[in-house]
Formats: structure tokens, C-alpha cells, sequence
């Protein structure tokens, strides 16, 4: 594994939530995903080919994302709506645009697909590499509560 991509990752994830959401994340332990089950209730999804091929994801609990998007947009959720999903799609979008610069530092030139969120929990997602899948666990405040974050992703 690469650890100029897991650098790019966490470097692109810190700087997204400091500056576009005013929020410090701290990160856990990296550990290997042995289940294709999301890790998240709200589960933004991009996939990336070029030099490297791969997926990532980024994946929340309900109370996190509908926290995002109070953060992103202003305004309360009670639900994961239509909007929660388009936040959290768009702040996948934005974190890759982050990764990519990042991993372009170190040479690689790779494109990706437009973002995707899947809603529910235990979903399956089938990451397109053979490689072990890397978990990168965050933790935020939100409202006085902690709340997960978990960036997945692999490549090959």
C-alpha cells in the first residue's frame, strides 16, 4: 500500500471539514475492512480509474450526515432527505477533488465517476480492486455529541 495515498486521503478529509465546515476531526486507528458491509447509514461512493484504479467512500451515521448538512447548507433536517443525500454526494465530491491534488503530488494522474450515496445501513459495497480495503475511523462533534466518520478505500 502506498502510504502517499492514505497521506492524500487523511490530508484532503482534515482540510474539508476544517475549512468547509468549521470542524476538527480526529482520526483512529487505520485498520483492513474484512466485510463488504458500509460502515455507515449515509454512504457516499466514488470510483476512480487512471495510473491507479480504485473506489472510495466516506460514511456516516444518520445523525452525522443530517449534522453535515446543517453545517453545509443552513438549515435543519429531521430525516435523511433528498438534500441530506445531495450534501453528502457533494461533500464526497469535494474530498476526492482534495485526494486527487494530493495524489497528483506524488505522480499519479487518475479521473473519477460522479459520486453516488447509498442509504441504509449493513449495505453491501462491492469495492472493484482485489487489494484489502483501508478504513481510516474520524470522529467529530456534532451538537455536543460524537459522531464516526469512516473513509474507505482501495486501490490497485
Amino acid at each position: 500500500m502506498d502510504a502517499g495515498f492514505v497521506n492524500a486521503y487523511l490530508t484532503a478529509v482534515q482540510r474539508v471539514f476544517k475549512t468547509m465546515l468549521g470542524l476538527d476531526i480526529v482520526m483512529g486507528k487505520p485498520i483492513l475492512k474484512t466485510s463488504a458491509r458500509s460502515s455507515g447509514d449515509v454512504t457516499g461512493v466514488i470510483g476512480f480509474a487512471g495510473d491507479k484504479k480504485g473506489i472510495f467512500n466516506l460514511a456516516f451515521s444518520t445523525a452525522g450526515a443530517i449534522f453535515v448538512y446543517k453545517r453545509i447548507v443552513a438549515e435543519d433536517a429531521s430525516s435523511v432527505t433528498p438534500d441530506v443525500v445531495d450534501a453528502i454526494g457533494e461533500l464526497t465530491n469535494i474530498i476526492w477533488g482534495q485526494t486527487r491534488v494530493e495524489i497528483e503530488k506524488v505522480g499519479y494522474k487518475l479521473n473519477a465517476a460522479l459520486p453516488t450515496v447509498v442509504v441504509g445501513q449493513d449495505v453491501e459495497i462491492n469495492f472493484i480492486t482485489k487489494l484489502p480495503v483501508v478504513s481510516l475511523p474520524f470522529t467529530f462533534q456534532a451538537d455536543g455529541a460524537q459522531e464516526n466518520l469512516f473513509l474507505d478505500f482501495s486501490f490497485e
